[in-house]
């Protein structure tokens, strides 16, 4: 039996049923193993989220890492990429979790994702912050636009206009 043929036969065996699942995650299996020499490769199914990965050790004495294959076609967003690290990251793998982009060719580019680097931001804190940064932006903005005249006017003390004024006594 071909080598090709009992890997795919296996992954479907997990519980894999889709076809393109399969046939991505034998070739980012073949990758691993073949062209990034990563030792302990086993291929895994977690059922709860229906994904095919595959789990290998860079080196002989570094922990299991985790690696989804994705097809370049799919659009991923941070929610996805959390469900992911919460049904298939482990003790044992820690908290990262790599995805294997896999273009139509098989050109496989991998990305790391490691949870709790940076938390979220609320969505009213964001646009809070998108709101200060075009403040800032216009505020220096109008500064560029008159820098000649703000230091005109600050060398020579300025001009005021009698009206603008009170005289204390």
């Amino acid at each position: 039996m071909d080598v090709e043929v009992k890997i795919k036969e296996d992954m479907k065996k997990l519980g894999c049923k889709c076809d393109k699942k399969i046939v991505l995650a034998y070739h980012l299996y073949i990758y691993l193993v073949d062209e990034k020499l990563m030792y302990d490769t086993e291929y895994c199914y977690n059922k709860d989220i229906d994904t095919l990965y595959v789990v290998a050790k860079p080196s002989k004495h570094e922990k299991l890492n985790i690696y989804v294959p994705i097809p370049t076609s799919v659009n991923v967003s941070i929610d996805f990429i959390s469900i992911l690290q919460e049904n298939l990251c482990t003790v044992e793998t820690g908290p990262s979790i790599n995805l294997a982009f896999i273009e139509h060719d098989f050109t496989i580019v991998i990305y790391t994702f490691t949870k709790g680097i940076a938390e979220r931001q609320p969505a009213e804190r964001l646009a809070q912050i998108r709101q200060k940064t075009e403040r800032r932006t216009f505020i220096n903005s109008e500064l560029k636009k008159n820098q000649s005249q703000i230091l005109n006017d600050a060398l020579n003390g300025g001009f005021v206009e009698d009206d603008d004024c009170q005289v204390l006594d």
